[in-house]
């Protein structure tokens, strides 16, 4: 099972991101702290951190980064409809690594884009640009 958490000192809307994330996906979302890598154990884990202002998508799998993104922009809107529990990825190279992890699909979309569906009726899009 993956396992979704944040930086050490995320804020609020970092963690809010991670949770909606797993939530989606039925991934474990685990709060980090001072946790580091290795006492999560030998799962896969999606990391969200903020760089330089910017936020940032990383999977680390055996203490290595095999996947890393800069999250150009995120929104959060209000979900209308039922809620879909699976990613809907535009971006071809993303989708072949998200997938691997949780269940995506691919979608046809003007902007390079991971769209899911969150917890109390949100909806999260993150314009994604890979290997940033």
């Amino acid at each position: 099972m993956t396992v979704v958490t944040t930086s050490r000192k995320a804020a609020h809307d970092l963690r809010a991101l991670a949770r909606h994330l797993a939530f989606a996906t039925g991934a474990r979302y685990m709060p980090r702290g001072k946790t580091g890598f290795a006492a999560l154990g030998d799962e896969p884990v999606i990391v969200f951190s903020r760089e330089h202002g910017k936020v940032r998508l990383q999977i680390v799998e055996e203490g290595t980064i095999v996947f890393d993104a800069l999250v150009r922009e995120v929104t959060i809107s209000d979900r209308e409809g039922p809620i879909v529990r699976t990613l809907r990825i535009s971006d071809q190279s993303v989708y072949d690594v998200l997938n691997r992890y949780c269940e995506a699909e691919l979608v046809e979309a003007a902007e390079p884009s991971v769209v899911y569906d969150g917890q109390q009726k949100k909806r999260v899009v993150l314009e994604v640009v890979p290997d940033a």
